[in-house]
C-alpha cells in the first residue's frame, strides 16, 4: 500500500515530450529533493492497443525495476469518451504500475479537438462516468489533474466535488481555464477555493518560478503540496534549493549548475543508445527557459539552436 503524501511535498510536473526516462532518471540523480515526479502523459488509443512492451518503455524500462522509484511516479494518461480506456487502465494494473493520474488539464488544440485533455471538462455527466470506471477498475492510488474549467470557471465547485465522489484521492489544481493556456496569470484563488471544498488534498500549479514562489503558494493557498512545471524545467534544481533553504541563486552559480545539468542528461540519453538526431533535439528543447538568468543567456540559447551536431551544441553549453 502507498504511503499517503506528506503535507508540503513537491511534485515534478508531466510534461509532453520532456519527461521521459532519461530525463526523469537525471532528475532522481541529481535533485532527488523532488518528492514525486511523473511519466509525460501517454494518449490511450481509440483504436487497437499498445504492446505491453511499449507501456513498459513509455514508464522506462529501469525504473520499472525500482520498486521506490514506482511508487513517487505518477503514470499520467491523457484519454478521451471515445478511447479504450478501461483496457489500458488494466495493462497498467497487470504490469504493477501504482500510481495512475489523468490528465484533465491539457490545452492542447490537438488534444482537445480530439476530446482529450482539459475539453473532458465541458461534458460533466460523461466525465463522472469515466472517473468511475476508471475508479473501479484501478486499485491504486489514482488522482487527477485539472484546469479550473474550459471556457470559464462557472463550473468548478462541481468538478472538484466530482472528482472527490468518483474515488480520487488526490487533485492537482492548475488556476487556469483552458482558453487562457498560459497567457494570463494563473489564478491562485481557485487552489485555494479547491482547498475549502475538497475532502482529499490539493497540490496546487501554476506560475511557481522559484523557491520563494512554492512558499507563497503554499501559504496563500494552504495547498497540501506544490507542483512545478515551466519553473523546473527552467531549474531543476528548485526542490533541492527549497529544502535547504536556497533562497538565492548568483549567475555563476546558475551557470555550474546548467552544465552539471547537461551533462548528466547526456549520459543518461546516451546510455539509452539515443541517435544523434534524437539528442540533439532532446537537449534543445529543455533550452527555452535554462538559459535565463545567466550573462548572455539568449546569446548562449540561439547558439545551441542553430546547432547542428551534438558537439556543437554541447561546446556551447561548456563554454558558457
Amino acid at each position: 500500500m502507498l504511503k499517503s503524501i506528506p503535507k508540503g511535498s513537491l511534485f515534478f510536473a508531466p510534461m509532453e515530450g520532456i519527461t521521459d526516462e532519461a530525463f526523469r532518471k537525471t532528475i532522481l540523480k541529481l535533485y532527488p529533493e523532488w518528492d514525486y515526479l511523473a511519466t509525460d502523459f501517454l494518449r490511450v488509443p481509440s483504436a487497437g492497443h499498445y504492446p505491453r512492451k511499449f507501456i513498459i518503455r513509455h514508464f522506462g524500462k529501469d525504473l520499472s525495476n525500482d520498486e521506490n522509484v514506482k511508487n513517487k511516479t505518477m503514470f499520467q494518461i491523457l484519454t478521451s469518451h471515445r478511447a479504450f480506456t478501461i483496457d489500458m487502465v488494466k495493462e497498467i494494473v497487470d504490469l504493477g504500475y501504482p500510481w495512475l493520474d489523468i490528465n484533465l488539464g491539457c490545452p492542447s488544440n490537438t488534444v482537445t479537438k480530439n476530446g482529450g485533455g482539459s475539453s473532458l471538462l465541458l461534458e460533466l455527466d460523461l466525465l463522472q462516468t469515466l472517473m468511475k470506471n476508471i475508479r473501479t477498475h484501478f486499485p491504486g492510488r489514482l488522482t487527477a489533474k485539472v484546469r479550473t474549467g474550459f471556457h470559464h470557471t462557472n463550473d468548478f465547485d462541481s468538478i472538484i466535488k466530482l472528482l472527490n465522489d468518483a474515488g480520487v484521492e488526490l487533485i492537482t489544481v492548475h488556476g487556469r481555464t483552458r482558453d487562457m493556456m498560459y497567457k494570463v496569470p494563473a489564478e491562485w484563488s481557485y487552489i485555494e477555493r479547491a482547498t475549502q471544498i475538497s475532502q482529499v488534498p490539493i497540490i496546487g500549479n501554476g506560475d511557481v518560478w522559484n523557491t520563494e514562489d512554492i512558499d507563497r503558494m503554499l501559504h496563500q493557498t494552504c495547498c497540501h503540496g506544490v507542483m512545478v512545471a515551466r519553473g523546473a524545467l527552467k531549474s531543476p534544481w528548485m526542490a533541492q534549493d527549497y529544502k535547504r533553504g536556497h533562497f538565492t541563486e548568483t549567475a555563476s552559480e546558475r551557470t555550474q549548475r546548467i552544465k552539471i545539468f547537461f551533462k548528466e542528461y547526456r549520459t543518461q540519453l546516451e546510455q539509452e543508445n539515443i541517435s544523434d538526431r534524437g539528442l540533439i533535439k532532446q537537449t534543445k528543447s529543455l533550452s527555452r527557459f535554462m538559459f535565463e538568468g545567466i550573462e548572455s543567456g539568449e546569446k548562449h540559447r540561439r547558439n545551441l539552436l542553430l546547432g547542428q551536431t551534438v558537439d556543437e551544441i554541447y561546446s556551447v553549453i561548456e563554454g558558457l
